[in-house]
């Protein structure tokens, strides 16, 4: 039988536990709230910005730009094609205590690892930075200090590196592995192309091939731009670029908040339930040896008979 004051003392523990988890789940629920409204007041912007760049690019596909994918997809087998090395940012977290969200995103990166072995990785946030350091993976850059946090100023940054990196051959691609938010209680491991841009593969653009906001409706078979076309279009690829990547951290941070604050609900839930175990058997140990000591005393008093 378990000894009475160690049960009471894991009791005690557990609920102590309990507080910190319930503590952790509030403050990442504040975190969600305001990283998912950041995310949903940006995701229109993001999205019509893509329909405009794939509905420019999709009539003018004369078009040639540093920043534009060739004729193929740059997906295709980049390592028996190109000498650079193709480029993956990992976009994770800079704590722990999130569940799978980590190991899910680390599961893609070790699939285009697979594809692209020569490859070199960026890593945002310190829990993938570790692993990819134990897995000897080539990096080129990083970040271990955003907190899970959107800075705009940080990405533009960072952004600007990556451009730089691009244009000069010191890789050939820059792809992104983060998470994808779909709601609150629902995320997705995705890897998605940042450099170069992807042209659209026909002039007229389905709703799949556009973008989600794009409609099935034919698109105009002719756009007029100012003041030309190569400084409009100069423009268009930068502020498509910028925004693309900015919805992407967005969308991982929320991701992270979201996980965050599940993994502590259901470590809350957990400890409910171990303390109402430990506590029956408490009941149990303190009820047998309350029966012990009446069969004690009862035995002692025939004894006196």
């Amino acid at each position: 039988m378990q000894n009475l004051r160690a049960l009471r003392q894991r009791i005690r523990s557990v609920q102590n536990t309990q507080k910190i988890t319930r503590a952790m789940q509030m403050v990442a629920g504040s975190k969600l709230r305001r990283s998912q409204e950041e995310l949903m007041a940006f995701r229109p912007y993001a999205d019509a910005l893509g329909e405009i760049t794939q509905r420019f690019l999709a009539n003018h596909p004369e078009t040639e730009h540093p920043l534009l994918a060739g004729n193929h997809s740059p997906f295709d087998k980049l390592g028996a094609n190109v000498e650079a090395p193709a480029g993956l940012i990992v976009i994770t977290s800079d704590t722990g205590l999130c569940g799978t969200y980590n190991e899910r995103v680390l599961a893609q990166v070790e699939k285009f690892h697979m594809e692209f072995p020569s490859m070199v990785a960026v890593t945002i946030g310190k829990k993938g930075t570790r692993i990819l350091v134990r897995r000897g993976t080539q990096r080129a850059k990083e970040i271990v200090h955003w907190g899970g946090r959107y800075d705009p100023e940080q990405a533009q940054a960072l952004l600007r590196w990556l451009r730089e990196k691009y244009l000069t051959g010191e890789v050939s691609s820059w792809s992104i592995a983060y998470m994808r938010f779909i709601s609150a209680l629902q995320w997705r491991p995705a890897i998605e192309m940042l450099l170069p841009v992807e042209r659209p593969k026909a002039q007229r653009l389905s709703l799949e091939e556009a973008t989600p906001r794009a409609s099935a409706q034919e698109f105009p078979e002719k756009v007029i731009v100012e003041p030309d076309l190569p400084h409009f279009l100069e423009e268009l690829l930068e502020q498509f670029v910028r925004a693309r990547f900015a919805r992407i951290l967005l969308e991982a941070f929320t991701s992270e908040h979201s996980a965050r604050m599940v993994a502590m609900k259901n470590a809350t839930e957990n400890a409910d339930e171990m303390i109402e175990t430990l506590t029956l058997v408490r009941n149990k140990v303190r009820q047998a040896a309350i029966t012990k000591e009446l069969l004690e005393v009862v035995s002692g008093a025939e004894a006196l008979k």
